[in-house]
């Protein structure tokens, strides 16, 4: 994921139009006295802060020191995205005999477009984003009364959904049905976030309360906002310490998408180092923010794949370009525009690429500035990560 996160537009805008024609052949049939239990997806930013819970409260058993969450057979999960920063999850439940390694290996975020891919072309290969992420792979789940059931043998995804998903959807349902009558656990993952995971074992009769969990998750949000505040200020140290600026820092349960220091002052023609710390989130520093910096977003306009080559984004059916399999969003993780900012009102945009603490990306960017002025900028990943930059003469 109220706030828009740039995964192109058309992505998320579409979900809603497309996920009928996505539909597998899973079918509701929740029953009408089964308990049912909240899972939250995210949580609340504290104020004047821009903190991404790449965790599930309560999560459940992922860790010796984490408390179990422990339902009944036939129990009802209400999945409810909450976060209010910039959020996007899903909330995906793994077929028995799948490890959420598995799974992120198996569901990249982005592919080879191989309808525009060239054996033996200069350069690397087109890519886009990868639709069996980001959309819902079941027609159920809309309602506690049209819960998706699950017992363990098939993978169901929600799909993307947060601050940037549709904005009616904040709960996806979910009825668990273990094949035996012994303590069975079932795992989730979110695709987008690798590491973001959680554990529901399921027992006979009625397993704990649903306040039992709330009271479970209360605490564990309070934790994880308290070691993100340290991390945050920690951070923020570093960078005093370095004269440089953390483009976001994180915890193992929460990203920090905030550039430390959020304003800095340079002299004409210094150069200045961005440095992320972040494990889970990638992100940009791009010159300058908002929609002048369109062109190098990372994420592109969706188009159509068509039999004469891709095409603009057109809605046929309900669903984009006729058939889902179609819609296609390019990715464009590249550096553009040179290493030095020429102008406070950039008319030409100019970005990191994609910066993160994972393979194949570098984790820092150096920039310099040629002209006095206040420049602001802006991550294109998370819309509420700006910075300012003041050059003075």
């Amino acid at each position: 994921m109220g706030k828009r996160r740039r995964l192109a537009g058309g992505l998320i805008g579409a979900f809603a139009l497309v996920v009928s024609t996505l539909a597998a052949s899973i079918t509701a049939g929740a029953s009408s006295g089964a308990r049912t239990y909240t899972i939250g997806v995210d949580n609340v930013t504290p104020s004047q802060h821009n903190f991404e819970y790449v965790d599930y409260f309560p999560r459940g058993s992922v860790s010796d020191s984490d408390t179990p969450t422990v339902v009944g057979n036939g129990s009802i999960i209400d999945f409810h995205w909450q976060g209010t920063g910039d959020s996007l999850h899903t909330a995906t439940l793994l077929p028995s005999g799948m490890t959420p390694g598995q799974a992120w290996q198996d569901f990249p975020l982005v592919t080879v477009d191989s309808s525009d891919f060239v054996p033996g072309a200069p350069g690397p290969p087109p890519l886009a984003a990868n639709n069996g992420v980001f959309f819902q792979n079941v027609s159920c789940g809309a309602s506690a009364a049209s819960a998706c059931p699950y017992n363990g043998t098939q993978l169901i995804n929600s799909g993307a959904r947060g601050t940037a998903g549709p904005p009616s959807s904040p709960d996806f349902y979910v009825q668990l049905n273990a094949p035996t009558n012994t303590p069975t656990t079932f795992h989730f993952v979110c695709l987008i976030h690798p590491g973001m995971q959680g554990a529901i074992t399921v027992v006979p009769g009625q397993g704990s309360s649903p306040s039992a969990v709330s009271d479970n998750a209360a605490t564990q949000y309070a934790s994880d906002t308290l070691d993100a505040s340290a991390a945050e200020a920690q951070a923020s140290t570093t960078a005093a310490a370095t004269n440089t600026i953390i483009a976001g820092t994180a915890t193992s349960f929460v990203e920090v998408a905030e550039m430390l220091p959020h304003n800095a002052t340079v002299s004409t023609g210094d150069q200045l180092t961005w440095t992320t710390q972040s494990i889970k989130d990638p992100h940009t520093v791009t010159f300058p923010q908002g929609h002048g910096s369109d062109s190098v977003d990372p994420l592109q306009p969706p188009i159509c794949e068509a039999a004469t080559g891709d095409v603009p984004l057109f809605f046929a059916g309900g669903a984009p370009c006729g058939n889902p399999a179609n819609f296609e969003v390019p990715f464009d993780p590249g550096a553009h525009g040179g290493s030095t900012i020429s102008s406070a009102v950039a008319t030409s945009p100019v970005t990191s690429g994609i910066m993160a603490n994972f393979p194949p990306f570098g984790n820092s960017v150096t920039f310099s500035f040629s002209q006095p002025g206040t420049y602001v900028y802006q991550c294109r990943i998370h819309d509420h990560m700006i910075g300012t930059i003041v050059v003075t003469g």
